[in-house]
């Protein structure tokens, strides 16, 4: 019987995790300190959450693997999304949700060639809230935890398969009372007057295509209304539909 090899790769990189994952990675990064940093970032009990998680590395990665935690029990991880960030494409790469306040996220360099070394978007974690969350500030940090005898830590493999500890930045999630959308949607750049004018649409452009600042309000910057919530090109073409060619305002806050 024929093995498919795409799936004996997966199976051949899972067991790899699994063998290191049980110790703590003992090598060391040997020249400028990787880094992962956990942004922090401001939200709203009548809206959902996200914080951006960047790497830097200076040398090719054989794989990555982080494991967060947070220090509340109002919220919960929805997902992670690789959407945008360095590893979009890599065929190995998942999240999996270890406790009701941790997650672990991996990508491993299977078919593709190594993580290249640079700097930018590792991807978004995404919180809902329960009903009636208080105002807070959640932090988010790394952890290590063990479930049945598999070790879940924050580690960097090289293409030698030695394993270090990046140093982590961690970040903050801050709930504030109330919606950060007011009125009709699309005042992406959150100006005070709430109009939706061009200075947004150049932060839109900014956000979407040159790694430009996330959005404050999440739902401001979702012009179109959109079910899934995504900040994405019918955003912008919702804007520049209204803006420029007397198309429909953008619908109104929920």
């Amino acid at each position: 019987m024929r093995i498919n090899l795409k799936i004996l790769s997966v199976i051949v990189a899972v067991l790899i995790f699994a063998a290191v994952a049980k110790s703590q990675p003992t090598g060391i990064d040997p020249s400028v300190p990787d880094t992962i940093t956990i942004q922090s970032m401001t939200t709203f009990s009548q809206n959902s959450g996200f914080i951006p998680v960047h790497f830097f590395n200076d040398q090719p990665l054989a794989g990555i693997e982080l494991t967060v935690t947070y220090s509340s029990l109002d919220v919960m991880i929805d997902s992670f999304s690789f959407v945008g960030g360095r590893l979009e494409n890599n065929s190995f790469k998942d999240a999996d949700q270890l406790t009701t306040s941790s997650i672990t996220i991996y990508s491993y360099a299977l078919d593709e060639t190594l993580i290249a070394s640079g700097s930018g978007l590792l991807g978004y974690l995404y919180f809902s809230f329960i009903p009636g969350i208080s105002p807070q500030v959640i932090n988010v940090d790394t952890m290590t935890i063990t479930i049945t005898e598999r070790e879940y830590s924050t580690a960097f493999a090289d293409n030698n398969d030695n394993y270090f500890s990046p140093i982590v930045n961690s970040g903050t999630l801050t709930v504030m009372s109330g919606s950060c959308c007011l009125g009709d949607r699309g005042n992406v750049d959150n100006s005070p007057d709430d109009a939706v004018d061009i200075s947004d649409l150049i932060y839109i452009v900014d956000f979407i295509f040159t790694q430009g600042p996330d959005p404050v309000c999440l739902a401001e910057a979702n012009a179109d209304a959109s079910i899934d919530e995504a900040v994405d090109i019918s955003d912008l073409i919702y804007i520049v539909d209204f803006i420029f060619t007397q198309g429909p305002p953008p619908p109104s806050c929920p």
